[in-house]
């Protein structure tokens, strides 16, 4: 046999030097093709969602990894500034391939060219159907996680009920039920805690709320209120806008971003909220969900107020979910355990969750019925 040639850094080498070296190269190509060895994703896609180009990140270091679809908040409110940096979020990604989506009017997948009339729960609850489809086809599995937080819980739920073929588990935090009650409740918690401090800007303010006709506005400055008093975060204690110069620059500095979407996002920071109102405010979970057949779990900050947790562990008490339900309290939060208390969150979802639900991660799709 002759000399084995390896081109290497514009040389050609032989020898046993040569050998090793393509033996190497050969083995680094070989073990790159053989299946189940896995490998890190992070994956930007404008994906035809429901008529629309929808934006869809997806992020984890092992594509053998279960999937997890996050579905935020809002409506309307932008999520990709906000995606997890470092911490144990970050590390969820260890352990879940993550999909972050803008839901329609949201950041990235906001566009002018969006129909009014589109903006409806039936319309998102099919969105994310069409989002986990998209998903299962990328990343080859059989079902996802769903994790539903604040306005996207709604979603989740409504998911969960009319799809469950689709899903391994149910995740809510900051679990919405009844937006109409749960916007009285703000209201009542907001001015009970403004009158017991004798805040009388605060009064003012409330007091000027015409109650019987609650709109987007009035919600917006009673959850100023909310904030202050530590019904967003725990014991927070600043007043914050909608829009603020801090959340401007985050928008500013998130590279999913064209400058289209930035000065969509600051021009237009209400669309989503302004176009479903009144079909948020139709909402009842009680009634349009009261049985699910995924296993669900709630992961309820304390001392939610923005979106009540009592109202929700109402909801869970009267839930019936056949394959299991859970109700985990978070007692040093508010709205958002899983930046409130990270830790905590962390383990409950690798080390509790997961080995739980390990059994249904390759339930194939007709494991279940869903609704028609």
């Amino acid at each position: 046999m002759g000399n084995f040639y390896l081109k290497y850094s514009h040389h050609s080498i032989s020898g046993p030097e040569s050998w090793i070296r393509g033996i190497m190269t050969i083995f680094l190509i070989f073990i790159t093709l053989i299946p189940g060895i896995s490998d890190s994703i992070d994956e930007y896609f404008l994906e035809n969602i429901g008529g629309i180009k929808q934006a869809i990140l997806i992020r984890g270091e092992n594509t053998e990894n279960p999937v997890m679809l996050r579905l935020h908040g809002g409506p309307g409110y932008p999520y990709f500034p906000y995606l997890p940096e470092d911490g144990p979020l970050r590390d969820l990604e260890k352990h879940f391939t993550m999909i972050y989506w803008e839901q329609r009017g949201t950041g990235a997948s906001f566009s002018h060219k969006l129909k009014k009339s589109s903006m409806n729960v039936e319309r998102f609850v099919e969105d994310a159907r069409e989002v986990i489809r998209f998903v299962k086809k990328k990343m080859n599995v059989n079902a996802v996680y769903i994790w539903g937080h604040s306005w996207g819980s709604n979603i989740g739920i409504l998911l969960a009920e009319k799809y469950p073929g689709e899903i391994i588990a149910y995740i809510g935090t900051g679990q919405s039920v009844d937006p109409l009650e749960n916007e009285r409740a703000c209201y009542q918690h907001a001015l009970e805690k403004t009158s017991g401090e004798n805040n009388l800007k605060g009064l003012k303010e409330l007091n000027k709320i015409d109650t019987a006709n609650y709109g987007l506005k009035d919600a917006l400055k009673v959850r100023k209120w909310l904030y202050s008093y530590g019904g967003v975060i725990f014991s927070n204690g600043d007043e914050r806008s909608y829009i603020d110069e801090k959340m401007v620059r985050r928008i500013w500095q998130t590279p999913q971003y064209r400058l289209s979407h930035k000065l969509n996002i600051i021009f237009h920071p209400y669309y989503s909220g302004r176009h479903l109102w009144d079909d948020m405010k139709a909402i009842n979970l009680i009634e349009q969900a009261p049985e699910i057949q995924v296993p669900v779990y709630f992961l309820l900050g304390r001392h939610d107020r923005i979106v009540s947790s009592r109202i929700a562990a109402e909801y869970f008490e009267r839930l019936q979910a056949p394959a299991g339900k859970q109700l985990i309290w978070f007692d040093y939060s508010a709205h958002r355990p899983h930046t409130e208390e990270p830790d905590k969150f962390f383990h409950t979802l690798v080390d509790k969750i997961l080995p739980e639900t390990q059994n249904r991660i390759r339930i194939p799709d007709s494991s279940v019925t869903e609704k028609e």
